[in-house]
């Protein structure tokens, strides 16, 4: 006796899972202020006890108004270890001019590694820069591994007189696990 067998077929599904190497995150706020016209600089320190050592930063500008913005730098500093990263330099300067873009700052702006966003690009294309997650200008991989203990410090400068902006508040996320 001969048995048939039904013709069958299969399928292959290929399932994408998501993953972290984040395990934690702690969240810091800072304070806003004017950004000193064409002289000076905006600072605001967070000061942090909680002690573990970092895996990723995010850094939040929160109503961030600022008119040409190729006048700004930002940075973000950890004081005990004296490392430093730029958030963005200047947009356009000195490719585009001397005076960098003529784009306005008018929202929220997040910085980390892992944005794909170009800050650079959405200046270049943009009168108001879109709020949005963009990448930094220089990695935050120069804190990884650091401990989180200490004072961050943020500075804002305006490089060139005659155009103004004032910061709502920050932000600083420090990742680890």
């Amino acid at each position: 006796m001969s048995q048939i067998i039904p013709n069958t077929s299969t399928a292959t599904i290929e399932l994408e899972i998501p993953t972290t190497t984040q395990a934690h995150a702690s969240t810091f706020v800072g304070n806003g202020g004017d950004i000193p016209d064409g002289s000076g600089s905006f600072q605001d320190d967070i000061i942090v006890t909680e002690n573990f050592e970092i895996t990723d930063v995010t850094v939040t500008l929160k109503n961030l108004v600022h008119t040409w913005v190729g006048d700004v730098v930002v940075r973000l500093r950890h004081v005990e270890s004296e490392t430093v990263v730029e958030l963005f330099r200047r947009p356009g300067q000195p490719h585009f001019s001397s005076s960098g873009y003529s784009s306005d700052l008018n929202g929220n702006y997040s910085f980390n590694d892992h944005f794909i966003n170009n800050f650079e690009t959405a200046a270049s294309e943009n009168v108001v820069i879109p709020s949005g997650k963009y990448a930094s200008l220089q990695s935050f991989s120069a804190f990884r591994g650091l401990p989180a203990t200490g004072t961050w410090r943020l500075l804002i400068n305006d490089y060139s007189a005659g155009d103004s902006g004032a910061l709502g508040s920050w932000s600083l996320d420090l990742g680890w696990g």
